[in-house]
């Protein structure tokens, strides 16, 4: 039998170093910053603000631009005020079938009403773009991290437009490009097409992931809107089967059941 040469040896050293430097390399121009893959769980722990009068439902923990929180509405323009009236929000009077609450609809949770939601997301790094996998609604977001501007003239969406760039470990996103269907919570909040949303995500340790959330629609507020959304690292979980319709019929059946009468005039 013939045995290789010290050549073609070489040859295979050098090609092998050469295909594992590029693995290396690719991997490090897939994550750029901070690697977020995996699986996360909503935190309910400071993050989340309980029902008021004013914000019914699970709601943000709302903060105006110096950091302090926001105490009773929101500041509304005349605009978002008439668009928030026209809101119907589930509540003691109102039942997920009188609500014109979009997610009872099935449509997609927008931003940043997504993270509102008790169900895992799932960070995935490719090149030039990070996506986010949202079990709920199986809703999935494309950050391009490839130094790409925004769509131009596009039409506006449901989840919006989102380009990406890093700052150190944390990832900063920027969109626009969001229609005007969505709302910022169960208690009926309103925007406009006119939203841009910017979210710095860090990894503060090897299992947390904060999420600071800027909103700016000054169509509908008379000042950006400030909240956070921090996540838990799952790494044995996946992401599972979500089927809104499904969820919605069961819902909608059980509420008909415990339904209370309404008073006839």
């Amino acid at each position: 039998m013939k045995l290789p040469t010290i050549n073609s040896l070489a040859v295979a050293i050098v090609l092998l170093s050469s295909f594992l430097l590029h693995a290396e390399t690719s991997q490090q121009a897939v994550t750029q910053g901070a690697d977020f893959s995996g699986v996360w769980y909503p935190s309910t722990g400071a993050t989340l603000g309980a029902a008021t009068p004013d914000n019914p439902g699970q709601q943000f923990v709302w903060l105006d631009p110096h950091g302090k929180p926001i105490k009773g509405p929101l500041p509304m323009t005349a605009w978002g005020q008439e668009k928030f009236k026209a809101n119907r929000p589930t509540g003691p009077n109102t039942s997920s079938i009188d609500s014109n609450d979009p997610d009872f609809q099935c449509f997609p949770s927008g931003v940043p009403r997504i993270y509102l939601f008790l169900y895992p997301i799932e960070f995935v790094h490719t090149l030039g773009r990070v996506l986010i996998l949202f079990e709920y609604g199986h809703n999935i977001r494309q950050i391009f991290t490839d130094g790409r501007g925004h769509l131009q003239d596009a039409e506006p969406t449901w989840m919006g437009d989102s380009i990406g760039h890093w700052e150190g470990d944390t990832l900063v996103a920027d969109t626009t490009g969001l229609n005007d269907k969505t709302w910022f919570g169960y208690g009926g909040q309103p925007h406009s097409d006119a939203l841009r949303v910017v979210e710095r995500f860090r990894r503060v340790d090897h299992d947390s992931l904060m999420i600071d959330i800027t909103l700016d629609d000054p169509k509908a507020y008379t000042m950006p809107l400030h909240t956070q959304k921090k996540y838990i690292l799952k790494p044995d979980w996946n992401i599972m089967e979500f089927v809104c319709e499904d969820n919605l019929l069961n819902f909608r059946d059980y509420e008909k059941k415990v339904a209370i009468p309404k008073k006839t005039k």
